[in-house]
């Protein structure tokens, strides 16, 4: 699977995972998904089967999208009695090592998305983008036989959920007004960032005549005795009286199996999606249907009466039909002994569920939830430049390759009394039309915190974040858009200044890795840098650099911004750097040198010159 070759770069994406158990998480997620085509993004859908069938058909004319598939985890709770629990264990084992695919496949994809959204499936989520899950199960009902591990299996499913920015269960908050009950409103949900955001359906309301007296609903993931349930339910359905319909919910179905059970008051629809669902529903006037919990929200949606047939063995469409019979608002019914006319009997005097809110304010919720973990924060990169010429193109090459907004960001290079053409280069580089104006080249007197200072009074009004990089470091295509997203994780964290992990240049041999990943170790023990510092601009701006140093103006620049927000440490394998110095002088008589002047006392650093290697 690819990222979309279409978009530019600038493009917002977003790539939404959807769990092909059961069609209800691809009907949830579609509304989400038009949402995001609505506001520009590009979006890529992974997905399979009937899911995957079902959402081609649905977003077939949208030239935004790209669709992929990739295997879904195998359906739980099949089978009865001793292989009931033989195909769990086995399944469970699939299931993992399926997650974990899907881990190895979003870690190479993730950079390339502004935000990540998943519908049951627990390996799309990442480090460096955004990733929300949505779900109503926050605590998992295991079979009658193992219904005393249920607190470990909420345990483990929380831990998982953990690992998202958030969750959206798809309910309402209330004690005496929500559909999960005892799936969503669990003990441990306190344990993961959440958020009710209400019903969420792709089919809203239409004016239409309610001449649809019984509308059939067949989908469920698991297949066994499927096709045995719906003919006992055409079979029902022929002695009733009025007009039927039925929808198999199989994309893939054939429906001229069926032909001879249909007549003038009975169609068969294999599946019905876009507007001839909407129209479907909002005809009936009685829904009998499978207990599948974004179908039961399309009831709520259209508020409709209904009897709910869960699937037999499947916990979670049992306990949500007994959960909503038991309030009064759905008759229940096992398979094995629907009789109809019973149930239709008592869903007359049933009283539907009122929502809270309806859709439209669900998804307003839903979106403004993930909205300040994509939010773009405008990101200035100062680069103090003194007799660069060998380096200084690359590194400028590699900023403007950034996956990140354009008018987002700006490059200010800084020019200090270089004596070969480094100035040359900068300007050189920033007249390209490929650049278009996105780098501004500055001269200062020459020395480090001249230079520094130059750019922080040349930074846009709008900066929120600086980075001060040296002139041989090199950022990689998507560092500032994982600086973005790990800064917004943290917006509330006070955070002030900071530095990043910094790897040598590809290719440095093994020893040399070695050293700077523990000079990492120490940079984030002892609170200081070396080649990059990131800092909240209005801070930086604040607290400016020692015009007097002309080294070790980092550490004395750290120290003072720290008195107004917190020392942060980014982990990340984007920033890399020269190892010039290392080879000049060696890297332990280099790292005892940096040593003695990071201890020595700021009065003893002033005016004292800096051996500059290049």
């Amino acid at each position: 699977m690819q990222s979309n070759p279409h978009a530019a770069d600038s493009a917002r994406r977003a790539l939404f995972a959807v769990s092909s158990l059961g069609l209800g998480h691809a009907t949830r997620t579609l509304v989400v998904i038009r949402e995001y085509l609505r506001r520009g993004y590009a979006v890529t859908v992974v997905s399979a089967g009937n899911a995957l069938a079902f959402l081609r058909l649905e977003l077939e004319d949208e030239a935004a999208v790209q669709l992929h598939e990739m295997a879904d985890y195998p359906p739980l709770e099949r089978g009865s009695g001793w292989r009931l629990y033989a195909y769990l264990t086995l399944d469970l084992v699939k299931t993992w090592r399926m997650i974990r695919r899907e881990q190895r496949t979003v870690h190479a994809l993730a950079p390339e998305y502004d935000l990540i959204f998943s519908d049951g499936r627990y390996g799309f989520h990442s480090r460096s983008t955004p990733s929300f899950i949505l779900t109503h199960q926050i605590a998992f009902l295991p079979p009658r036989g193992l219904r005393e591990a249920s607190w470990l299996t909420s345990h483990i499913n929380v831990a998982a959920l953990r690992r998202f920015d958030g969750v959206f269960i798809p309910d309402f908050p209330y004690p005496n007004a929500n559909l999960a009950g005892n799936l969503a409103h669990s003990h441990n949900l306190y344990r993961c960032r959440h958020a009710f955001v209400g019903v969420l359906s792709s089919y809203p309301q239409r004016e239409a005549v309610a001449d649809i007296d019984y509308l059939f609903v067949i989908s469920g993931y698991l297949l066994e005795h499927k096709d045995a349930f719906i003919r006992s339910l055409l079979s029902e359905a022929a002695a009733l009286p009025g007009r039927k319909v039925f929808i198999l919910g199989n994309a893939a179905a054939d429906a001229a199996q069926y032909a001879a059970l249909q007549r003038e008051d009975l169609t068969i629809h294999a599946v019905a999606s876009g507007t001839l669902r909407e129209e479907l529903f909002s005809r009936a006037r009685c829904v009998i249907t499978r207990a599948g919990y974004t179908t039961i929200m399309d009831l709520i949606e259209h508020g409709k009466r209904a009897v709910l047939i869960p699937t037999p063995n499947q916990t979670e469409q049992e306990y949500l039909a007994y959960h909503l019979a038991s309030r009064g608002y759905f008759v229940s019914r096992t398979q094995e002994a629907p009789d109809l006319r019973l149930a239709l009997h008592e869903c007359a005097r049933t009283a539907p569920f009122e929502p809270p809110w309806r859709t439209a304010d669900s998804l307003r919720r839903l979106c403004e939830g993930i909205e300040p973990f994509v939010h773009k924060n405008f990101i200035s990169v100062i680069v103090p430049a003194h007799n660069e010429e060998k380096e200084l193109a690359a590194t400028l090459r590699a900023l403007l390759s950034q996956r990140y907004p354009t008018a987002r960001m700006e490059i200010i290079v800084v020019e200090n009394g270089s004596t070969d053409a480094t100035a040359q280069i900068a300007l050189g580089l920033a007249a390209e039309p490929s650049s278009a104006g996105r780098i501004r080249v500055l001269r200062s007197e020459r020395g480090v915190s001249f230079a520094k200072n130059a750019g922080l009074r040349a930074l846009s009004p709008e900066s929120q974040w600086t980075v001060f990089c040296d002139a041989d470091t090199r950022l990689g295509r998507h560092f500032l858009h994982e600086l973005n997203t790990w800064l917004n994780r943290r917006s509330e964290g006070g955070l002030g200044v900071g530095t990043t992990a910094v790897r040598p240049h590809p290719g440095a041999p093994l020893y040399a890795r070695a050293w700077f990943a523990l000079y990492d170790l120490i940079h984030r023990v002892t609170r200081s840098s070396y080649s990059i510092q990131i800092a909240r601009t209005s801070i930086a701006r604040g607290v400016g650099f020692h015009e007097e140093l002309n080294f070790a103006e980092d550490l004395a620049f750290i120290h003072e911004c720290r008195r107004y927000g917190r020392f942060f440490f980014v982990p990340t394998d984007q920033v890399s750097t020269s190892t010039r110095r290392f080879a000049a002088r060696g890297y332990l008589r280099q790292g005892m040198r940096w040593l003695f002047e990071a201890l020595l006392p700021l009065r003893c650093k002033i005016h004292r010159a800096y051996d500059v290697v290049r």
